[in-house]
Parts: C-alpha cells; structure tokens; sequence
C-alpha cells in the first residue's frame, strides 16, 4: 500500500464486502472482528486478492462454530412459552440449547460433575466473566451458584447473545450478556473468574501468541481454561500439545497453575492473584 489512506480504504472496503455476504450478514458478527482480521491480512500480502482470500479464510476459523447454530427464533419462542417459575421447563430448554453445539454436547453426561469441580478449585464466586462464551450460559442452572451472581458472557454472535440474555431474565439473573469480540476489545470488569473454555487453541489460531496478553489484561483471580482431550473422534490425544499451548502462555509469569481433567476435557486453573 502507498499510504495510510489507501490501506483503511482497502480494508475497509473488504470488510463491507465481507459482512454483506450471504454467510456472514446474518450472524451480527461486530464489524471490529472483520477489520482486526483484514488489516492483519493486507499488511502482510501485497495481493489485495489474497489479502481477502487470506482474510476470508481466517474469518472463517473463528465463526465456523457460529454455522450450524439453532433457530434462535424458533428457541426464543420456545423460552417465552415456559413460565419463569417452571424451574424443570427452563432446564429441559437448557438442556436442548446445550445439546445443539458440539462443545457443550460433549459436556453433558459430566455437567455437574464439571462445575463441581471447577468451584472446588476456585470457591463458589460472586462475579463471572465467560469469554468467548458460546452455549455455556445455558449450563447456569448446573452450575450450583447463587442467583445473586454476575455473571458477564461474551460472544460474537448477535442472535445468540439476544437469547442468552433472554434466559438470564427467565431465570432471574441480571442480562449480562454483550456482544463482544474478547480478542479486540478484552474485558476490563474485575472479576473472582474467568470462564475460557475450548478456546485457547483458536486463539492461538488466529492470533499467535495472543493467550498470554490477553490472559495478563483480564482483571480476575482465576482463569479457568479448558481444552480438549482428544479430538472429536476420540481416535487422537492431544494433550502433550494442550498443555504445552497453556504452559507456552504463562511461562515466565507468577501464576499458579493446576490441571485436571473431567470426561474428555483438560481443566486448567490458573491463579493469577489472592
């Protein structure tokens, strides 16, 4: 690119571009996402071609799990159809949102067992950041917290945010929940913890190196970071490389750190202060 003027008017021009495609035009994905991953792209290549080519492929790593989402319109109707004090009606909606996406469907014959575990390492907290949350608001009614808790979720996903918050109010919770790209604009709320589940590796993805800073940003007392056992399939271990991927991230840095496992999922807790 000649100039700073040239560059923003390519990038921007791609992003147009980009989020009024049929794939993408839908999905409410904030524009900040789209432009944090063009601009990468056209300051490496001198192809504008294949910066876009470069751009699309990368934006499409990151919302990939966003395109076999639910009818989000069918399940609001659903949830205003239950009545707030059906405690029973609410779970087996719950139930039914965790089991459309692949990463909480997993999660499933462990879900107790799993926040049961996550609060004996980090104590039941009254504040709650889940970044980059996907589905697993819809777990709240297993997680065993108390309904005075702030529970802030975090998503890129415009329809599936709405209906978060929906149920939030359905079940008596404040509607915490934003749309927020976590990896351009990290949240600064204080909080006892950081939910950062499955996660880690896509970052990485998209971003190398990018964990570390943005686990250093996050104003929390524990980070709670789980990545996957094994692949899909089960025919796979990848857990020498998970764990080198956590441990690459906070090398160097005065944090405790602890790891478990519950089902086909690593637990990492790490502490970054009392």
């Amino acid at each position: 690119m000649n100039n700073r003027k040239e560059t923003d008017d390519t990038v921007d021009q791609i992003v147009r571009k980009i989020l009024s495609s049929p794939k993408y035009r839908d999905l409410g994905i904030p524009k900040e996402s789209v432009e944090d991953i063009v601009k990468r792209e056209v300051s490496r290549q001198t192809d504008i071609k294949v910066a876009e080519k470069k751009a699309r492929e990368k934006l499409h790593q990151v919302v990939a799990p966003y395109l076999g989402d639910p009818d989000y319109r069918s399940a609001g109707t659903a949830l205003t159809q239950i009545h707030r004090d059906d405690r029973e009606g609410l779970k087996a909606w719950c139930l039914e949102m965790l089991r459309s996406h692949s990463s909480t469907r997993e999660r499933l014959p462990n879900l107790e067992l799993f926040y049961q575990t996550v609060f004996e390492f980090t104590g039941k907290p009254n504040t709650v950041l889940d970044l980059a949350c996907g589905m697993n608001p819809f777990a709240f009614p297993w997680m065993g917290l108390e309904p005075s808790v702030r529970y802030y979720a975090f998503d890129l996903h415009t329809p599936r945010v709405n209906l978060i918050n929906r149920f939030f109010d359905a079940w008596g919770l404040q509607p915490l929940a934003t749309v927020t790209d976590v990896l351009v604009q990290v949240p600064q709320t204080p909080a006892d913890v950081a939910f950062f589940f499955k996660e880690a590796h896509r970052f990485e993805s998209r971003r190398k190196g990018s964990n570390r800073a943005f686990f250093q940003q996050l104003s929390v007392k524990w980070i709670v970071v789980t990545l996957p056992a094994e692949n899909l399939t089960g025919r796979h271990q990848m857990r020498d490389r998970e764990r080198m991927l956590i441990e690459k991230t906070i090398t160097g840095l005065d944090w405790e750190i602890s790891e478990t496992e519950v089902g086909t999922e690593m637990i990492f807790f790490i502490r970054k202060y009392e």
